[in-house]
């Protein structure tokens, strides 16, 4: 059984805060020694406010939850009006706060994010790029321009090839250009899906065997 905290507040700075739900593997709380792996989960548009626990049955904490995942899961609620690159430096913050207050390996730090999620995910490892082992996006696409920024940051990637919402070439566009400068990059695109894939993503377990393969390199 996994434990999942109360909503928190991150106070990061004077200005800067950031509600969150925090969820511990089973054991943790016996751990003596050893630190865990961190997944960091985006949430999308519609799950933006003020108001973290409506995110207690949402994505990885709603679809995945019949997996016993072996991580620390953190998952931040993005204020109303605002998107997750104008959040940046509030979960950054958030991430180093963890790191300080509880056993989290830091070349074991995962990012997945869904639609306005996924585009934080982008945006988030473009901009820090030594500091994620490996991120997911789904339902998105990224800043081409700047995609050499991803060249060490191992990705595997979801879209539903139906999706009218964010159009799948946007993903796969991203996608061609950071194989321009690396190779451990994986895409799967629902050939029978829209938009939402949370579901079928999340409950995938063959996705958190892979994260549990990947590790920064410092």
């Amino acid at each position: 059984m996994r434990i999942k905290s109360n909503s928190l507040t991150a106070q990061i700075t004077k200005n800067v805060k950031i509600n969150y739900l925090l969820s511990f593997p089973e054991g943790y709380e016996k751990e003596q020694v050893g630190e865990w792996g961190l997944i960091v989960f985006l949430h999308g548009m519609d799950m933006r406010g003020e108001d973290v626990t409506k995110l207690n049955n949402y994505g990885i904490f709603g679809t995945g939850k019949g997996l016993s995942l072996p991580f620390v899961v953190a998952v931040p609620q993005c204020p109303s009006e605002s998107f997750w690159n104008m959040e940046r430096d509030a979960v950054m913050a958030l991430v180093t706060e963890l790191i300080r207050k509880h056993h989290i390996d830091v070349n074991r730090i995962y990012l997945i994010g869904y639609s306005m999620g996924g585009y934080g995910v982008w945006d988030l490892a473009i901009n820090n790029p030594q500091t994620f082992a490996a991120i997911v996006p789904l339902s998105s696409g990224g800043q081409i321009s700047k995609a050499k920024q991803l060249k060490d940051t191992p990705i595997w990637a979801f879209h539903g090839a139906l999706d009218v919402i964010v159009p799948v070439e946007q993903m796969t566009k991203m996608i061609d250009a950071v194989e321009q400068y690396q190779s451990n990059v994986k895409l799967t695109i629902y050939p029978d899906l829209g938009h939402d894939i949370l579901g079928y993503t999340l409950n995938n377990e063959e996705l958190y065997s892979w994260l549990l393969e990947q590790k920064r390199h410092n």
